[in-house]
């Protein structure tokens, strides 16, 4: 899904406009659709004034109605962006988004803002809603053991958990992107100038870069941080060197799978070196190091 769509609506939105979404918002958390009356109530909107904007808001694809034993709306990924962006433009995080993205995952499209400084950023929309319900509950640890968890929700808890782990790991020297701001489902960090591991042609120091690589991933362990999905797609080189990304599925150190996470990816890094550079890696032996590492 474009955000280009969703920054197209955004600009015909008025103040009104998003209170009706934020009340929606709201209601989500108590109505599989939130009755008119009880959107009228949480925003402090006349109901006939409700109506009108609800028409609007349907119109522009923010929201979806269903009729049945009553009326209702519940929030699309659109109108759960445009209130994330609307926020951080009020932060003066946002001034602008690019239409089109610079990356693209299984759960997240990656985009270039602009601040009010013009001064370039990445932003990362998380969309939960990619891969099956199933596979999240199984996968993600931050969702717990919750039994009913909307993709909007899903997708707001993997954003807080990525922030979260940049917010730790920065600030103490570890090589991952900056982090500047997040609000719903949407993660705003530093815009790095890079190339992702896995479309390098050829790296200069394969060998300096893999000892670069595994030093990043012992700190973040001796922080408590294991990202649990490392390999040569979520690692940029860029002219300072490596940078490790994608960080919403992390665990912490005494997570019951974590030395299990933490080998894997190792192991991931350590098979790609030697794979396509040919490296000399005793892999057995790196995986018995790391786990003392774990142990520190």
């Amino acid at each position: 899904m474009s955000i280009k769509f969703s920054v197209t609506a955004y600009k015909k939105l008025r103040q009104d406009d998003f209170r009706i979404l934020n009340a929606i918002e709201r209601g989500m958390s108590q109505y599989m659709y939130v009755p008119i009356k009880e959107i009228s109530r949480l925003s402090s909107i006349s109901l006939d004034k409700v109506e009108i904007i609800l028409k609007k808001l349907n119109y522009l694809g923010l929201v979806q109605r269903q009729k049945r034993a009553y009326i209702g709306y519940i929030l699309t990924s659109r109108g759960y962006d445009c209130l994330a962006i609307h926020t951080l433009v009020k932060r003066n995080v946002l001034n602008s988004i690019s239409s089109t993205t610079i990356g693209t995952g299984k759960e997240a499209e990656v985009y270039i803002g602009m601040t009010p400084g013009n001064v370039k950023v990445a932003v990362k929309i998380h969309r939960a809603g990619r891969t099956s319900f199933r596979q999240i509950k199984i996968k993600r640890s931050y969702v717990g053991d919750r039994k009913h968890v909307s993709w909007l929700y899903e997708s707001r808890l993997a954003a807080s958990n990525e922030y979260k782990a940049l917010s730790i790991l920065y600030p103490k020297g570890v090589s991952v992107p900056m982090p500047i701001d997040w609000n719903r489902h949407i993660v705003v960090t530093e815009f790095i100038e890079a190339i992702e591991l896995s479309c390098v042609p050829e790296l200069p120091n394969p060998a300096s870069t893999f000892e670069v690589i595994i030093e990043n991933i012992k700190k973040a362990a001796l922080l408590g941080v294991i990202h649990g999905d490392i390999s040569e797609y979520n690692i940029l080189i860029s002219e300072k060197g490596p940078v490790i990304f994608d960080w919403p599925q992390w665990v912490s150190k005494n997570h019951p799978s974590a030395l299990m996470l933490f080998r894997r990816d190792i192991a991931n890094i350590a098979k790609f070196f030697r794979r396509k550079y040919n490296l000399k890696i005793n892999i057995e032996k790196l995986l018995d190091e790391a786990e003392k590492w774990l142990m520190t």
